[in-house]
């Protein structure tokens, strides 16, 4: 049984292109698939990112619109 299920992105973060946001505000890393899960870092909630620590309430900082159009190498 295969189940599918689809999250439109909306914002990515600045640093790292691969972690996307969705509209239903979940943190998805596109390279691997995976939903990234909050967790609690002394005392406060956030999510890890790349080995870096983001609070919950900042996240709006580190994030920006995908844009429409990407710089594509090929």
């Amino acid at each position: 049984m295969i189940i599918e299920i689809k999250y439109i992105a909306k914002w990515q973060f600045k640093e790292y292109n691969h972690y996307k946001v969705t509209t239903c505000k979940k943190i998805v890393n596109t390279k691997t698939s995976k939903i990234i899960k909050y967790t609690k870092n002394g005392g406060s909630v956030g999510y890890f990112i790349s080995g870096n620590f983001y609070k919950k309430s900042d996240i709006n900082k580190h994030i920006e619109l995908i844009p429409k159009k990407s710089n594509c190498p090929f």
